[in-house]
């Protein structure tokens, strides 16, 4: 179910996982992502950022996100199971209704369904070095949930959905299984106006994390982001939280 849109093109785990992101500080080669991403057909990157992003869903459980992308209109069809698809559109009318955009971070639209599912659209970074991205998710009950704190000397935390601790590898429609990673940036590092990268850190099997802060990461703010796990047919939304330094 591979689909990404980066701001290159937009995308959000229509592989719900995979994709190859570039090393932050601190070594990390391969992907980390979950949930669905979302790119142009054939995956070339589009120069220019997506505008009027749309998200419908029919009866049948089909996603069809369109956007436009320098001056061109683009579709993608995420049906309930199987790969991704381009210039499709529903089989039947709109079924979703909006909900609140405030229910998870940088989002540009929230849809429920008459299941009592959630469906998202995302557009946010996997950590400060990363391309901007358009995520889908699909799911039922509470998002997923990230805490960060500090008490001046590290960084910790934990990372959970649906009460369940969230560790170890997720799955991506095309086979792979990517580990689940948290990226975590600092805001006003030494020498680093804005947010930098530090790295990221895949949570320990109790969901938990923890990071020495070094000299050059202390900054005035921290953030921690993470692409939603995909568990069975539930695609979890991205999370994201910023807390002050300590």
């Amino acid at each position: 179910m591979s689909a990404r849109i980066t701001h290159s093109t937009l995308r959000r785990w229509l592989i719900p996982g995979a994709l190859a992101l570039a090393t932050l500080a601190g070594g990390l080669g391969g992907s980390a992502r979950a949930s669905i991403g979302i790119e142009g057909e054939g995956g070339v990157a589009v120069v220019g950022r997506p505008s009027q992003i749309l998200l419908r869903v029919d009866a049948s459980g089909d996603a069809l996100v369109t956007w436009t992308q320098n001056g061109s209109a683009n579709t993608v069809l995420v049906p309930p199971t199987g790969e991704l698809s381009h210039g499709r559109s529903l089989r039947g009318p709109d079924v979703s209704r909006p909900a609140p955009l405030g229910l998870v971070p940088d989002a540009v639209s929230v849809r429920r369904t008459p299941d009592g599912r959630l469906w998202a659209l995302q557009e946010l970074q996997l950590g400060a070095q990363s391309q901007l991205e358009l995520d889908l998710s699909r799911w039922q009950g509470l998002p997923t949930k990230l805490t960060l704190s500090s008490d001046g000397t590290r960084l910790e935390g934990t990372l959970s959905f649906h009460g369940s601790p969230v560790s170890g590898h997720t799955f991506t429609l095309e086979g792979k299984k990517p580990r689940i990673y948290v990226f975590l940036d600092c805001f006003a590092c030494p020498g680093k106006p804005g947010w930098s990268a530090l790295l990221g850190v895949s949570p320990h099997p109790d969901g938990s994390f923890a990071v020495l802060l070094r000299p050059g990461w202390k900054g005035s703010r921290y953030r921690a982001t993470v692409a939603g796990p995909n568990v069975g047919s539930t695609f979890a939304p991205d999370a994201q939280t910023v807390i002050a330094a300590a």
